[in-house]
């Protein structure tokens, strides 16, 4: 059964009061103004806004990104298995984030680490590449940011309290609901809670047939609240609590694995995570234009029960505080910030069948800081950063391992015409060795070498963007290459093991991408029209990423996505559709001598949201996912295995109808 983590009351006890504290003068509530330095980087990046989740009745990460072609989300239909790749990249060379808490490490390579509503969410900023100093430590391959809804994001002009309950059925097959309720106390406070729930049976594939243990019970939370302390300073603490339940295949993202010792029988296994985080923003506090801060603590729990009774599971504990100064100079802006975050793991149960567990907990400190600067000279701008982090990590043996070290970025800009922008940049980040993945704790075969070095990620890219009129059109170009990247392996003479392990965790070598992303948009009236195409080519020591490549990336096949909205003010209605096209691949299946191809796909999604009542007091939204009910397993799902000789991952879902009314009073 899932257990309720217990830091939550207790640091909510903290917060609360914290936010609530006598001293803001009375006051309007008001947004504070943005003082920003852009990224010291070009690239190409993407925000994801809460109107677009809600229109598209998205569930799940795949959903979440499933307009943009640089991004790839395998694993199938259930929500835990999904695991989210940038430019090939896994989401674990990735900073993840959730109002600022920090949530990087992985609990379990068959499933992910990160559950959420995306109904929840008030926009994800996704930077691709290796990102700006001021993203954080460790960011190899970039950095996604959610910021989940506020009271303030939903109460209407002169309403002081407000709620919505929304009801939603799909056909393939399942429901979800949702209550919140949020509103102003007095001028000064605004709070809001909200409870989502969603239950799904097992899922029929594009031919129709049931894909077992693939349901899945999901519970979602969030409590908010903020203190407008002045017209320029506010605190906001929130809880989110998300859980994920069901019984599914040992390895939850796999199907068709079978092995007489180490069997994937369907067991009940649970994830769930709780974060809780204080923020606070100032504007204009003398000489100083901006503060931005957080303090959070996270904690991820999985658990799984064998069919022979033995039950297992991981925690991955981490906490964390970051500040941010800004300062403009005449035109010219400084940012100035420090960051530092302690992760702690633990295997929940030590069976230890191989004699190799240790001490069943692991833990990782990184202390950093960092300098951006923005330079405006004319048609040109100029930005550049520096950061420099400190590692400490102590793993389940005893051993500890220490690295340091600076990251530059730089980048230039020049607006050529007033239509015509054109960039180009280069970016250095850090990675010191860290925790194992938690499931290691449990079993142990994979023990570090002494000696590891840490990981290095260099960026360059080159770019543009054109607008004019109601066309914007967006290219980048890049080469990302990530040194000594630490991952667990048997024991070669080109990748020895210390003391003549079989197998061992340590630097397995260097990963290059080279690729691209096209992106052109247009609108006219009431239409916007959508069209872009990605394409990457990851290699680890001059061979082609393949499914087995966990903790690093995969490969896909080239991607096209094009969107299509049109909205008709005077009927209060939006209609839209979106189509994602994936080209078919050559590929090396692990374990294989013969190449494979993964077949490429095209799905088409549409989707219509209604106020009947000409406002947003009722909403209703029809959207209907896999049009044409096709069948496909995404590439960035595990595809054929040579030693079982079959497709191992799960199929995506077939035609999905669903249908959703909103309340809001």
């Amino acid at each position: 059964m899932m257990q309720k983590p217990p830091f939550s009351a207790r640091l909510l006890a903290v917060m609360l009061p914290l936010c609530l504290t006598e001293h803001a003068r009375a006051g309007e509530l008001v947004q504070l103004e943005t003082v920003e330095v852009k990224a010291s980087t070009p690239t190409q990046d993407d925000t994801v806004k809460r109107k677009e989740l809600l229109e598209k009745q998205a569930h799940n990460l795949n959903e979440i990104f499933a307009r943009d072609a640089e991004i790839s989300v395998g694993g199938g239909g259930n929500a835990i298995a999904q695991k989210m790749y940038i430019r090939g990249m896994e989401e674990s060379l990735l900073n993840l984030s959730i109002d600022g808490a920090q949530i990087n490490n992985k609990i379990y390579h068959h499933q992910t680490a990160l559950i959420l509503d995306p109904q929840l969410i008030r926009q994800v900023e996704v930077e691709k590449g290796t990102p700006s100093a001021s993203a954080g430590p460790g960011a190899l391959g970039g950095a996604i940011r959610y910021e989940t809804v506020s009271a303030r994001d939903l109460l209407r002009e002169g309403q002081t309290l407000g709620g919505s309950v929304t009801g939603s059925a799909f056909s393939n097959d399942g429901w979800r609901s949702s209550a919140s309720v949020y509103g102003l106390l007095g001028d000064k406070v605004d709070t809001l809670v909200s409870a989502s729930s969603m239950d799904t049976h097992d899922y029929k594939d594009g031919r129709g047939q049931t894909v077992a243990d693939s349901g899945t019970r999901q519970r979602n939370y969030l409590a908010k609240i903020g203190m407008q302390l002045t017209e320029t300073q506010r605190v906001t603490a929130a809880f989110q609590r998300s859980s994920d339940e069901g019984v599914r295949n040992t390895r939850a993202n796999m199907v068709g694995f079978a092995h007489p010792v180490v069997p994937n029988d369907p067991i009940p296994q649970s994830l769930s995570r709780d974060t809780a985080t204080v923020n606070y923003q100032g504007r204009q506090l003398g000489w100083i234009d901006g503060v931005d801060s957080t303090v959070y603590r996270s904690e991820v729990e999985s658990e799984r029960t064998s069919k022979k009774g033995r039950s297992w599971g991981e925690t991955l504990t981490t906490s964390g505080a970051d500040l941010t100064l800004k300062k403009a100079v005449g035109e010219h802006l400084v940012k100035v910030g420090l960051n530092w975050r302690e992760e702690k793991s633990a295997a929940n149960r030590i069976a230890n069948p191989f004699g190799l567990t240790g001490t069943g907990k692991e833990d990782m400190q990184v202390k950093g800081g960092f300098v951006e600067s923005q330079l405006n000279i004319g048609n040109v701008t100029v930005t550049g950063g520096l950061r420099f982090d400190d590692y400490r990590y102590t793993d389940n043996h005893q051993q500890t391992f220490t690295s340091h070290g600076f990251s530059p970025s730089a980048g230039i800009s020049w607006q050529a015409t007033e239509a015509l922008q054109l960039r180009t940049g280069y970016a250095e980040a850090l990675r010191g060795v860290g925790l194992k993945e938690a499931f290691m704790l449990d079993i142990a075969q994979w023990k570090n070498n002494p000696s590891i070095n840490p990981e290095k990620a260099h960026n360059i890219e080159a770019g543009f963007t054109y607008r004019t009129g109601g066309l914007e059109l967006n290219g980048t170009l890049y080469r990302q290459v990530i040194d000594n990247f630490i991952t667990s392996f048997g024991a070669s003479a080109a990748t020895p093991c210390a003391n003549g392990m079989r197998s061992c965790r340590g630097n397995l070598g260097q990963a290059t991408i080279n690729g691209y992303e096209l992106a052109t948009r247009y609108r006219i009236g009431n239409l916007t029209l959508g069209l872009s195409v990605a394409d990457s080519r990851p290699e680890l020591e001059g061979r082609k990423f393949n499914d087995q490549d966990l903790g690093l990336g995969t490969r896909t096949g080239r991607t096209w996505v094009g969107t299509v909205a049109y909205a008709l003010p005077s009927r209060a209605i939006e209609l839209g559709w979106l189509g994602r096209f994936v080209e078919s691949m050559d590929y090396l299946p692990p374990y294989s001598t013969a190449s494979g191809t993964k077949a490429g796909y095209g799905i088409n999604d549409v989707f219509v949201s209604w106020m009947p009542l000409k406002k947003d007091t009722l909403r209703l939204n029809l959207t209907v996912k896999n049009l044409f009910n096709q069948h496909y397993y995404d590439q960035a799902t595990y595809g054929y295995q040579g030693v079982q000789g079959k497709v191992l991952g799960y199929p995506e879902p077939g035609r999905d109808v669903r249908l959703e009314a909103n309340w809001k009073f």
